[in-house]
């Protein structure tokens, strides 16, 4: 790719690149507004016949054919301070609405814009973020670059809010180990490596069930957040979402030349452990993510429960079984890792959380009880019974907070091997 082409000439592919991206997200406006117009315009068609000057007319299409220059923006990324960044952010692109600095980091704020799908989010995400890259790793003033994305999401209830859904960060240390004018031309082929290098990301499952499979299916997990805090990029220093570690020709092993076994060799072979990473990895990563989301889960339902007067307000029964739907999976996930061979710290994790499995299905039974109260609005006292629920959800909570330090130690360390 170098050979072929100068460095103009990619520069160039990207600035299409990333217009073509932009057009797709533009189409769906443009159609409406079209639209609107049309239909103003036939409204207001007949009110608008008014006897118009000629001159009047040739005098203003005069003036609107004189060129008018526009004046030049300059944009400085390079030496931009703490204080001057998010100003020079906003001039290089409409889409950046700010930046956070902490210490020597820096993280770019992108805004949502409408009609887009959870691919070209994440495309476009990727592209402009490596671009950017390519001119903020100049600035001396900051060590460890992030960006974020945020779009308006719904909830079951239908209610809207704005949410970070794409974070990842880049640290200079990484970057002095990169051709960036080479590697944003490799995320121009494929959006997946920028996120596979990146020394963390984290992507909204909602999104990231979205993503087409081809996609998808190239970006690992992301292990390096174990929440969406803004504050915590630092965490897990020396991680990585790599899973392309090794070239294809590397890959690509040597034919195996039997040796002679030595006693020595024999024990060490008699001691190696082999693990069925094919049935760890996925099963891991599921009851990780499942956790999160039940424990989502829970705050939404425990917070809709309240006292109005002498009544209880909570959802109908019927939704508390959008929890056992969760419960369920995180159950068979944990029976399929107990019925697996694998290191002691991984096993101890699994073991301690489907005690708390157990104690979870027994809390959910009460709940289920308090629950048909309320839709049957037999009980006496509103305020105790909304405290027990409450106190019921907080426990139930509590227990799916285990750590689960070993599960990741795991991932860390085979992931990339089984290119999971």
């Amino acid at each position: 790719m170098d050979e072929e082409y100068s460095h103009e000439e990619r520069q160039e592919r990207k600035r299409k690149e990333r217009a073509r991206l932009n057009q797709r997200r533009m189409n769906g406006i443009l159609l409406a507004v079209v639209f609107l117009i049309f239909g103003i315009a036939i409204f207001n068609m007949d009110d608008n016949q008014t006897v118009e000057d000629p001159k009047s007319n040739k005098e203003v299409s005069a003036e609107d054919k004189k060129e008018r220059k526009k004046p030049e923006v300059t944009i400085d990324l390079e030496h931009a301070t703490p204080k001057t960044i998010g100003g020079e952010l906003k001039k290089y692109s409409k889409d950046i609405t700010g930046a956070k600095v902490k210490d020597k980091t820096l993280i770019v704020q992108y805004k949502d814009s409408a009609f887009w799908s959870e691919n070209t989010m994440v495309e476009s995400y990727a592209l402009d973020s490596i671009c950017l890259l390519e001119d903020l790793y100049k600035n001396k003033n900051f060590d460890l670059f992030a960006f974020e994305w945020s779009t308006v999401m719904t909830d079951d209830n239908g209610n809207e809010e704005l949410k970070p859904v794409l974070k990842s960060y880049y640290t200079r240390q990484t970057l002095d180990q990169m051709n960036l004018d080479n590697f944003s031309d490799i995320v121009l082929v494929d959006r997946e490596r920028f996120f596979q290098k990146a020394d963390g990301y984290w992507i909204h499952l909602g999104v990231f069930q979205g993503l087409k499979k081809s996609l998808g299916d190239k970006i690992n997990s992301p292990i390096n957040f174990k929440n969406a805090d803004d504050s915590r990029y630092d965490m897990h220093l020396g991680a990585t979402n790599d899973v392309v570690k090794k070239s294809e020709s590397v890959e690509k092993e040597e034919p195996i030349v039997a040796e002679p076994v030595t006693e020595e060799r024999n024990t060490d072979a008699q001691t190696e452990v082999v693990y069925d990473t094919d049935t760890i990895l996925p099963s891991i990563y599921n009851v990780s993510q499942m956790n999160d989301q039940l424990a989502f889960k829970i705050d939404e339902l425990n917070k809709m429960v309240r006292t109005s007067g002498d009544k209880v307000t909570a959802p109908i029964s019927s939704q508390l079984f959008s929890l056992k739907e969760m419960i369920d999976p995180i159950n068979r996930e944990l029976t399929k890792l107990q019925n697996t061979n694998a290191p002691d710290d991984v096993t101890a994790t699994t073991q301690q959380l489907a005690a708390n499995q157990d104690e979870i299905n027994r809390i959910y039974e009460r709940l289920q009880l308090q629950f048909q109260s309320i839709d049957q609005q037999d009980y006496s006292d509103a305020a105790q019974l909304s405290r027990e629920i409450k106190q019921n959800f907080n426990e139930m909570k509590r227990l799916t907070q285990t750590d689960i330090s070993a599960y990741t130690t795991f991932i860390m360390k085979y992931a990339d091997e089984e290119a999971s």
